[in-house]
């Protein structure tokens, strides 16, 4: 099919990729960019997937010594964010999660014989994501609910909105290093562009750390600031072996409990998780105004 054939939506968005894509990151600020994402926004559909109380969430925080308050699994405080993020500017904080126990271990970059963190969450209120990537192929997955409201919400969706989700998708997924950690800008302005903390809780999007799918979270601050997430436990672990998607560790401790001073009540003992899912998506509009609207 000739360029010119095109609907006219399609030729629109597909400028508006085309003009992204030949940005330099280095010249643009996270500012400038959220403007140029909220325009490629404006008036397409974006998919919300709401998930209900009860969702299971999984943190890693690389460490040696277990914590003694249950703050220190948690997202951190803005003085030691030094650095953009990939959905977060410096000194402003974002908790990052994923949606199964073994994300957490790639996207910390663990080596045999490191200790490993691993916090899992509860939502205790429903959580409302953005996410623009396809869904899972996988077909041993055992996320099948999640699996499944994402091929509904990816069918239901015009050429011109899979465009604009293919695109992003590919600025979530980036591999980024301190070479080229301007390239955060790009995906920092989308998630500001999708104003978390106010129309959606967060975004959910593929694991860059993993081959196999996995999903990660980006949930703003707000959302344990308002008791939307609740700390279910702590597990620390050692790490006796990881390859491609390989993982053999070692469960040394374990506290589910904390007291009112939210210090941690470890158990001495090994412990194990369950993961259960459900939601429901709906597609999403922003308006010219600014606000969303499904």
């Amino acid at each position: 099919m000739r360029p010119s054939s095109f609907p006219p939506d399609v030729v629109r968005v597909q400028r508006q990729l085309r003009a992204l894509r030949h940005l330099s990151l280095r010249r643009h600020s996270i500012s400038e960019l959220a403007a140029r994402v909220r325009r490629l926004l404006t008036g397409h559909p974006v998919r919300c997937i709401e998930l209900p109380a009860g969702v299971l969430v999984y943190r890693g925080v690389a460490r040696e010594q277990p914590p003694t308050y249950w703050s220190e699994v948690s997202y951190p405080p803005p003085e030691r964010v030094h650095y953009d993020q990939r959905m977060n500017r410096a000194g402003q904080p974002m908790f990052y999660a994923s949606a199964t126990w073994h994300p957490p271990f790639f996207e910390a970059g663990v080596q045999p014989d490191d200790q490993i963190l691993i916090s899992r969450w509860i939502s205790r209120a429903p959580l409302r994501l953005v996410s623009f990537h396809e869904p899972d192929q996988c077909a041993d997955d055992p996320h099948s609910d999640r699996n499944q409201l994402f091929g509904q919400a990816w069918a239901a969706l015009p050429e011109p909105a899979r465009l604009v989700s293919a695109f992003l998708t590919r600025v979530f997924i980036r591999p980024v290093s301190q070479q080229n950690a301007h390239h955060y800008r790009l995906s920092i302005a989308v998630a500001e562009a999708c104003e978390l903390g106010s129309a959606f809780d967060g975004i959910l999007y593929p694991s860059a750390a993993m081959t196999s799918p996995a999903h990660n979270l980006a949930l703003h601050p707000s959302c344990l600031d308002t008791g939307k997430l609740e700390l279910q436990y702590v597990e620390q672990l050692r790490v006796n072996r990881v390859g491609i998607d390989e993982l053999d560790v070692c469960s040394l401790n374990f506290a589910n409990r904390f007291d009112k001073q939210g210090r941690l009540q470890w158990l001495n003992q090994p412990g194990n998780w369950v993961l259960r899912e459900a939601g429901h998506s709906t597609i999403y509009y922003r308006q010219p105004t600014g606000k969303w609207n499904s």
